[in-house]
């Protein structure tokens, strides 16, 4: 990995993930800091609660979604394929952590959905199923998003990396990069749970505590 390829795809994922979507749509369309309403969070489902209006919350998730797939895609076309090893957790790490917003963004699952569908489709089904499953047995989204999370860290670490190339999308060009990949959606995935377990933390005290 050369200088050039972590500043471009570093650079370029950071700047883009970082557009704070749920700001900027729930500040323009009702007049509100969805910052400071309803759980915080800079994301498609609390710009849905503080507007009270399902297109806003839908609109956050498309552009977010997008945030992550748009550039993905683009670096594949163009053949960027070590800039996008960085481009991936870039974009995460803009987005969870925008400098704009005084480093406080969303959890980034809209996001990494989005960059991850381009690369390995199989992955991102995995972790969506295991999401739902713990929702269904537990109904708490930042439970299940944390569960789902770590079982993927867990596959990633012990998944042969034949299996791991056999699932990656040709036209990503990272299906010969199975090691760098790993790394890569690790990191990713690490960026995801350090915004869902101050949340859920909190959740434990509050049932503690009651």
């Amino acid at each position: 990995m050369n200088l050039h390829s972590l500043f471009l795809g570093g650079l370029t994922g950071y700047l883009i993930g970082s557009i704070p979507f749920a700001y900027i749509i729930t500040k323009r369309r009702v007049g509100l800091d969805v910052r400071r309403h309803g759980s915080g969070n800079v994301g498609a489902t609390n710009a849905y609660e503080v507007s009270g209006k399902k297109s806003v919350g839908g609109t956050v998730f498309a552009l977010d979604f997008l945030k992550g797939l748009i550039p993905v895609l683009c670096f594949a076309w163009l053949g960027w394929y070590d800039p996008m090893l960085v481009l991936l957790p870039a974009l995460i790490l803009g987005h969870c952590y925008p400098v704009w917003l005084g480093f406080h963004g969303g959890r980034g699952l809209a996001t990494t959905a989005g960059a991850i569908l381009v690369v390995n489709p199989a992955m991102l089904a995995i972790w969506c199923g295991v999401f739902l499953l713990t929702k269904k047995v537990k109904n708490q989204v930042h439970f299940a998003a944390t569960v789902a999370t770590l079982f993927s860290i867990g596959l990633l670490v012990l998944l042969p990396s034949e299996l791991l190339q056999a699932t990656t999308l040709q036209f990503s060009g990272l299906a010969q990069q199975p090691s760098d990949l790993t790394r890569s959606a690790i990191v990713t995935l690490v960026l995801i749970l350090s915004r869902h377990i101050e949340p859920l933390l909190s959740l434990m005290k509050q049932r503690k505590n009651s």
